[in-house]
């Protein structure tokens, strides 16, 4: 998935956020450069 579940635009160059990164989210996610939703990424970034 490298489009954004919001506004479909491509991810990349988007910042991603790692699991526990913020302190209070528990999957990883994408936060996209175009509309700013947050897209998660689960197994990546220590949520398993």
């Amino acid at each position: 998935m490298n489009q954004c579940i919001d506004c479909q635009q491509d991810l990349r160059g988007s910042v991603l956020t790692a699991a526990w990164e913020d302190g209070n989210n528990e999957s990883a996610y994408v936060t996209c450069r175009h509309c700013g939703a947050e897209n998660i990424r689960s197994g990546f970034g220590g949520d398993d």
